[in-house]
């Protein structure tokens, strides 16, 4: 929450700020450029319209209101810090004070913020989660409509929605109201996470990466008998139910999903009670970690590096990288290879490979009722959304953290080999931000050079390889109406603690798996099916936008 004396200090000094560096870049003084950079980069035609500051009357300062991501947290204490904010303020004359909540008070914080109605100029959130949704944002009078102002002010944005219909959908309510300027994905990578077997385990063993369900028991058994794993697959339960690879093996997932049309609810299919019968034999002869309902991420992983588990799921960069780079750091011999999403016979296509949507339900920018400069706002944020601000948010300042190859944006080793140590994820939350979501486009060229291990790029490779199935079976990102989300919001915080509680008791075999019946007729009675019906209607009002 701003304070609205620091708010208006804020604005004193950032106005005074924009002025020097306005007059600075206006020609005469020395600026802050990078070395080797006399003049800022001019954008193309387009590019970044009216967005000068001598195209306004005074200079502009805005306040922004997002979480720091862990990367950027771990080097700077404000995205103020960052490069290339500071290079944008550099090419447009707008200064941004940034506003970040304490990490793990994320939640509380906004909603106090919110409360309270001493709102920052432009909010970075998921507004899906907004009490009653994005809708009741607007009917609040939170957020504004930009449907004029990105028509109007946001000439690479509006561009990319007459394009493509499908991002065009992803950032409207049912009314057709624009709420947010969004992260869009349109590349070939939109799958970054999945299962990681220990490589060199089942090479000694002479085994191939298993591709059915048959085919990771055996590996799993084989880990336990002839490699000693005292917890051969360990996970956390927030990565039980945050992966759908196992429970996708039987045809369903954890929540909603789509099947001819039709939204279904995991949980009350005979496939989650296979999927949670399988869960429930593996913990019993020990190959599920027994430690599981305990562990903790830092447990999870020092399972793997110790050598006490060889199944994890996770990520390729922030765990495939950051374990494998750990270890053979160490000196010690570590391999990991992602599996496919399992299937239950051989030759079957999973469907529900974990795949990004076009528009990413983070990274969405808000413009509120108390900023004074909208038009100027979207234009700034629209940057972001052509050729060079694009370059800007994946690669940083030329000559400073990429070169240009080729035509092609290549990492310096400000980025690759940072000289103060700091980790590639680390190196770029200093400059840019590119690996994680943000208002703009992302660039593929960018996974193709974060991922440095050859066995990172195959899976990407193999994530990707049916990903796009999973289109015909996620939902999309529907919205409710205010009604209908408060409706949801008291239905499903009585689900999911129940369903959370029970799983872990099946599985444990705390609960006999023949009262499963009675547990689906109890997630009934707490009105599932309600909710089936809420996200049903919200879809078809989806599909007709």
């Amino acid at each position: 929450m701003l304070d609205p004396v620091k708010k208006r200090a804020s604005v004193a000094v950032t106005i005074l700020l924009a002025s020097s560096v306005a007059a600075a870049c206006s020609g005469g003084g020395a600026g802050s450029a990078p070395q080797n950079e006399t003049e800022a980069p001019k954008p193309t035609a387009g590019e970044n319209p009216a967005n000068d500051a001598a195209e306004t009357e005074r200079p502009i300062s805005l306040t922004y209101y997002t979480g720091l991501n862990p990367n950027a947290a771990a080097v700077v204490k404000s995205l103020g810090e960052i490069e290339m904010y500071k290079e944008l303020e550099r090419r447009t004359g707008i200064a941004v004070t940034f506003h970040h909540p304490a990490v793990g008070q994320e939640k509380e914080q906004f909603n106090l913020m919110i409360a309270s109605g001493d709102l920052p100029d432009v909010i970075e959130t998921n507004w899906g989660n907004y009490p009653g949704g994005p809708s009741k944002a607007l009917s609040d009078g939170t957020i504004v409509r930009l449907n004029d102002l990105i028509e109007q002010h946001a000439p690479n944005l509006s561009k990319i929605l007459k394009e493509n219909e499908t991002v065009d959908k992803m950032i409207r309510t049912d009314a057709g109201d624009i709420y947010m300027l969004p992260t869009i994905n349109l590349g070939k990578y939109r799958s970054f996470d999945g299962p990681f077997f220990r490589k060199d385990w089942l090479d000694e063993l002479g085994l191939p990466v298993p591709t059915t369900i048959g085919e990771w028991e055996t590996t799993l058994r084989a880990f336990k008998e002839k490699k000693g794993a005292v917890a051969p697959f360990t996970a956390t339960p927030s990565k039980l139910r945050e992966f759908t690879m196992l429970p996708g093996a039987f045809g369903v997932t954890h929540s909603y999903y789509l099947e001819g049309g039709a939204v279904k609810y995991g949980p009350l299919q005979d496939g989650y009670k296979q999927y949670i019968t399988l869960l429930h034999n593996w913990y019993k002869e020990g190959l599920l970690d027994p430690d599981t309902f305990a562990n903790d991420g830092k447990k999870m992983e020092s399972n793997m590096t110790s050598g006490k588990s060889g199944l994890i799921f996770g990520y390729i960069g922030g765990t495939m990288g950051t374990l494998t780079n750990s270890v053979r750091s160490s000196g010690g011999t570590f391999e990991l290879v992602a599996a496919q999403y399992p299937v239950l016979n051989a030759g079957d296509r999973p469907k529900f490979v974990k795949r990004d949507p076009e528009v990413n339900a983070n990274g969405q920018v808000g413009i509120t009722k108390r900023n004074e400069h909208p038009a100027e706002t979207v234009k700034w944020l629209d940057t972001f959304y052509g050729e060079e601000g694009a370059l800007l948010k994946n690669f940083g300042v030329e000559g400073l953290t990429y070169t240009l190859e080729g035509g092609d944006p290549k990492y310096t080793d400000l980025i690759m080999k940072n000289p103060d140590q700091l980790s590639v994820a680390q190196a770029m939350g200093k400059y840019f931000r590119a690996n994680y979501p943000s208002p703009g486009l992302a660039d593929d060229r960018y996974i193709e050079q974060y991922y440095t291990l050859p066995e990172q790029q195959e899976a990407a490779k193999t994530f990707a390889a049916y990903a796009d199935v999973s289109l015909d079976h996620v939902l999309p990102p529907v919205t409710q109406t205010p009604e209908e989300s408060e409706e949801l919001a008291r239905i499903e915080g009585e689900v999911l603690t129940y369903i959370d509680e029970m799983t872990a008791k099946f599985i444990m075999g705390v609960e006999s798996l023949e009262k499963y019946g009675e547990f689906v007729e109890q997630l009934k009675k707490m009105k599932v099916e309600r909710a089936v019906e809420l996200k049903q209607a919200a879809y078809e009002r989806y599909t007709k936008r």
